[in-house]
């Protein structure tokens, strides 16, 4: 009787020579050794796949929800990425995510909030917006996120520059038209790093699996 290797089930498959052909469930790499040419419990029982499935649906939408949310400032859309890595690595005890593949997943979606928001800043302060402005163009765009969706986004962003800097700054109108575009481009060059930042992380994700699976 082969010996148990924890509650992980797994099938390998060896050559005469002791060459590892295939390897299923690959929570079991450390375990195994060139000795080991047997076969262990079915691999693909269907507690196993019900639970592979599950764990695949999670991250999955954690991704799909994150990529959003670096689209739309209501949501932490990096941060979202990087728990869909997290709840992977969890469930196979970081053998194919390490925890160095997290650690630089964390840094990436850390690094894409603070350049959001300094893009953000810099393009209102750039155009001589002034606190006033840059608050309106955050609540502005909330409301009008909620209201007309990504397009009053973009509107309320504009428009929620604009007019603070009126008002309450007593800018001219030309001045405060220049700081709502000033806001909107902002706005615009922080969402595309951020997105292009959650692209990578995924890309690094599915990096570790792949050069799991290669190893």
């Amino acid at each position: 009787i082969p010996p148990s290797y924890g509650d992980y089930p797994s099938i390998s498959i060896w050559d005469d020579d002791r060459n590892l052909l295939f390897r299923g469930c690959g929570h079991m790499s450390k375990t195994l050794g060139k000795k080991d040419g047997f076969f262990t419990n079915p691999c693909y029982n269907s507690e196993v796949m019900i639970g592979q499935i599950i764990l695949w649906i999670v991250v999955i939408a954690l991704f799909l929800i994150g990529l959003t949310g670096t689209i739309l400032p209501t949501l932490p859309g990096n941060i979202l990425i990087f728990g869909g890595a997290l709840v992977y690595g969890i469930f196979t005890e970081f053998e194919e995510v390490t925890l160095w593949v997290l650690a630089a997943l964390l840094g990436i979606s850390i690094g894409a909030q603070v350049l959001d928001y300094a893009a953000e800043a810099y393009g209102a302060k750039r155009f001589g917006a002034t606190k006033y402005g840059m608050w309106g163009a955050i609540i502005g765009g909330i409301v009008g996120l909620i209201t007309l969706n990504v397009g009053g986004l973009v509107l309320g962003i504009f428009l929620g520059a604009i007019i603070p800097e009126i008002i309450v700054a007593g800018r001219s109108v030309k001045g405060a038209l220049k700081i709502g575009w000033g806001s909107l481009l902002g706005f615009l060059g922080g969402t595309f790093m951020k997105f292009i930042l959650g692209l990578v992380s995924i890309g690094i994700f599915v990096a570790a699996l792949a050069s799991c699976s290669r190893g």
